[in-house]
């Protein structure tokens, strides 16, 4: 009976360890960032363990909270402080007989940036207005800016996602319209060859 019952209690042993199934190593984000989005997107990546599932309800919940989360980022006032942007698309709009500048600002990817930033895997959409025009001064297509802002509108919940990828994974942030109260240029250590 003894036997019986070692030979029972091994075999049932060996069926819950065969069925179980290994949980997936979640790398951590090491990289102390000190642009705030970037900070906060780490510190929230590295608690969630949903997001990092392959079960798919609990990734969908995983995601449903992400986007509530940065959509609440987004109503911080230093969102967009020190966050890197590039104007992508400059445009004239007249409203009854006021002028205004607007300016479409996307992330850009910068291979010089540190090989464990996540900002070349983020990407974010800011549809800015310049309200004056002596705003938008020094405003160029492709030039890259640091932008003082605030929010016009909450984007859509819709807008932000996560990807998982082998390579890394992709942050999508959303599109946020703003108005640009302030423009700062990035400082670069590129140098561009001036034709004379």
């Amino acid at each position: 009976m003894k036997i019986k019952l070692i030979i029972l209690f091994i075999s049932t042993v060996t069926v819950f360890l065969g069925c179980s199934k290994p949980k997936p190593k979640i790398e951590k984000i090491t990289y102390q960032s000190k642009i705030f989005l970037e900070n906060r997107l780490i510190e929230y990546v590295n608690k969630s363990v949903g997001l990092h599932s392959e079960d798919s309800l609990k990734f969908s919940l995983a995601l449903d909270s992400f986007q509530r989360h940065i959509k609440g980022l987004s109503n911080d006032i230093d969102f967009l402080t020190a966050f890197p942007l590039q104007a992508t698309n400059i445009r004239d709009t007249l409203m009854g007989e006021q002028l205004f500048k607007m300016a479409t600002f996307e992330t850009y990817t910068d291979l010089s940036r540190p090989k464990e930033s996540i900002l070349n895997r983020m990407k974010l959409r800011i549809n800015g207005i310049f309200q004056f025009i002596d705003e938008a001064q020094g405003l160029e297509l492709g030039g890259k800016y640091y932008l003082k802002s605030m929010i016009y509108k909450q984007g859509k919940r819709a807008d932000v996602n996560y990807y998982k990828k082998t390579g890394g994974n992709i942050y999508v942030l959303g599109v946020y319209p703003m108005q640009v109260k302030e423009l700062t240029p990035v400082p670069t250590t590129e140098r561009m060859a001036k034709l004379n």
